[in-house]
């Protein structure tokens, strides 16, 4: 049976540092972090870019769903 595993929180609180041992704990597992769709430069946040980061994060977790390597998805992220 898949588990998704959604960790939130504010910054500097542990989360990719518990996410990151959930992976090492937990078997056939992989890590998302949400924040890797909103690592750009320059950094903006408009409604085109939300809405491109809300799709990414949308299509990736489903992938990784609908992947049978995979029972643990661990995500990841400080909503913005």
């Amino acid at each position: 049976m898949k588990k998704l595993y959604m960790i939130g929180g504010t910054m500097g609180v542990g989360k990719t540092a518990t996410c990151q041992i959930l992976k090492q704990k937990l078997d056939n597992s992989v890590f998302l972090d949400g924040d890797w769709c909103w690592d750009m430069r320059p950094f903006q946040v408009t409604q085109e870019t939300k809405k491109i980061v809300l799709e990414n994060i949308t299509f990736l977790l489903n992938n990784f769903i609908q992947c049978s390597a995979y029972e643990n998805i661990i995500f990841c992220w400080r909503y913005r």
